[in-house]
């Protein structure tokens, strides 16, 4: 999931995002998140000052400086990928990316496990499923009597009887 340093608290993890002062660059350049989840960017000594801001104005760690220690925590919806900046450093290639998944949701995947009441909930909503076995198999009998009373129905025609000509025909056919 996330990179960089990983603490643990109550409502998500957080990550810490710091400076490599030496190719003024922040450390790691890119992070993965969850919705919930925290960033939290903390350096501390730097030669230089820095700070981080995101470019749409989510969030701004404040006015540059040697000391950070700011974090902003990701609501649900906030989902996507973020881009953000050392102000000063920006030209320098001073960049960060966050990219936040949406936090994994509890509901069942209708696939999973069909649950007892799926078919009383397709009868509601006017959808047609996948007929129960039972059904299939009644039909199917159905088809089969249908079939059986449609040949038999036959047996009481009768055949009319060949003509001359037809057995002649007939005849020479077996010849």
């Amino acid at each position: 999931m996330a990179t960089g340093n990983l603490t643990n608290q109550d409502q998500g993890e957080v990550v810490i995002v710091s400076v490599d002062s030496t190719n003024l660059r922040f450390s790691p350049e890119t992070i993965t998140l969850k919705e919930g989840d925290t960033v939290r960017f903390f350096w501390s000594g730097e030669l230089l000052a820095h700070n981080a801001v995101e470019r749409n104005g989510l969030f701004d760690s404040g006015e540059t400086s040697r000391n950070v220690d700011y974090s902003y925590t990701f609501k649900i919806g906030e989902n996507g990928t973020y881009e953000y900046v050392c102000e000063p450093h920006e030209e320098f290639g001073m960049i960060g990316t966050i990219i936040v998944e949406p936090i994994p949701t509890d509901d069942q995947d209708p696939e999973e496990e069909p649950d007892e009441d799926d078919g009383e909930l397709q009868e509601q909503s006017g959808e047609i499923g996948v007929p129960h076995v039972e059904l299939v198999v009644v039909v199917g009998i159905l088809i089969l009597i249908y079939q059986v009373v449609r040949i038999r129905s036959f047996g009481g025609i009768k055949l009319q009887k060949k003509s001359n000509y037809e057995e002649e025909i007939d005849a020479e056919i077996l010849e």
